[in-house]
């Protein structure tokens, strides 16, 4: 009886309609905000390779200089548009926190914690059931909060000025807390219904990645993750069993003009690895995103420049809807103000997403505030 319970969670956290859930970025197990730092959100992802302040490459770990300390906030603003409905959601997050130091002269070690995936949505809808012969109606509600979050140990090792190559160990937590009621319009002759559910995940991966200089002002960034055995449970049952997803991305970055990096990104996700942790109505795709992006001079401030950038990126969203894959293409903008004689930098980008699934279609605005410190 508790899986049974457990698997109607699921089925309903995956099937609730569009217009009660508030947003096609959140289905499945949530939106993958590509664990990017302010820095390369500024440039929809294309700096994620070389940037030390996005847990994505350990390779670029020595790029940070002798230590780095970064958190970030990205709040972002929805617009949902069914048919003639407008739904309007607002949702929190605090994707990167970043801390490293140098080990010797070559040496660099780093703690990060990333969100991989955010789930939060509330559902509201009329259902009906049949009660002993009879057809009788009722509100479903559903609410669930909750993300899988990435903690990363990070190696990396200085080889020359043309190389550097790191190692990572991962390891994924989190939990949703589902909350699934039935209420009765006759509620004289029937009581409400109420399952309150905490799935929590866990998972492990490990990854490794390398900058390199092949030719003068052309830097190659690579890396790779390989994600090992990911399960769900509820107390102390496991209740499903999967693969955290394994991901390859790499990069161009081109340093030939003053002041200015430009830079081109392919990353692929394979997303799929981790349907069986769903129900059987879960569409899961693997993912292919395809960035570029500039970051350049701009005025000077304290004696300092300032750092302008500009980037777009495409791909689709792991998680489905109705048979539909959601389709993701995105606007970046963004700066970079230094602050304390260039011991830290405040940076902001704006991300303005444009998501399409059949005739619905989403508007997300992803505000970056983060602040970097390197003493």
């Amino acid at each position: 009886m508790r899986r049974l319970l457990l698997s109607t969670v699921l089925v309903v956290a995956s099937t609730a309609p569009l217009a009660a859930q508030g947003a096609l970025s959140v289905q499945g197990f949530g939106y993958p905000a590509g664990q990017l730092g302010t820095r390369a959100a500024g440039t929809a992802g294309a700096l994620a390779e070389t940037d030390a302040g996005s847990p994505v490459n350990p390779g670029s770990l020595p790029g940070a200089g002798r230590a780095i300390f970064s958190f970030q906030v990205d709040p972002e603003f929805r617009q949902v548009k069914v048919g003639g409905t407008t739904v309007n959601t607002t949702t929190a997050r605090f994707p990167v926190i970043n801390i490293g130091t140098r080990l010797m002269a070559k040496g660099f070690v780093g703690v990060a914690f990333s969100t991989l995936l955010d789930r939060t949505w509330d559902a509201s809808y009329s259902d009906s059931v049949t009660v002993a012969g009879d057809r009788v109606h009722s509100t479903v509600a559903t609410t669930v909060r909750g993300a899988v979050s990435d903690a990363r140990l990070a190696f990396a090792w200085q080889f020359s000025e043309k190389l550097q190559a790191g190692l990572a160990f991962h390891a994924l937590t989190g939990a949703n807390r589902m909350h699934l009621a039935r209420e009765f319009t006759d509620s004289t002759t029937f009581g409400s219904l109420s399952q309150s559910t905490v799935l929590s995940y866990g998972g492990s991966a490990v990854s490794a990645g390398f900058v390199t200089l092949p030719v003068p002002h052309l830097f190659v960034g690579a890396s790779f993750r390989l994600g090992g055995a990911m399960n769900t449970r509820s107390g102390d049952s496991v209740v499903t069993r999967a693969k955290v997803p394994n991901r390859y991305g790499a990069s161009l970055t081109y340093d030939g003009i003053p002041g200015s990096l430009i830079a081109v990104r392919i990353n692929h996700e394979q997303w799929s690895r981790m349907r069986s942790l769903g129900s059987s109505a879960l569409q899961v795709n693997d993912v292919t995103e395809l960035s570029a992006g500039i970051d350049f001079a701009g005025p000077r401030f304290q004696g300092q420049s300032t750092q302008v950038r500009l980037g777009a990126r495409t791909r689709d969203l792991p998680f489905g809807w109705n048979g539909n894959t959601v389709s993701e293409r995105t606007l970046a903008i963004g700066g970079g103000l230094p602050l304390a004689r260039g011991w830290a930098m405040l940076d902001v980008s704006v991300q303005r997403a444009l998501r399409k699934a059949g005739d619905v279609t989403e508007r997300g605005t992803i505000l970056s505030v983060g602040l970097t410190v390197r003493p």
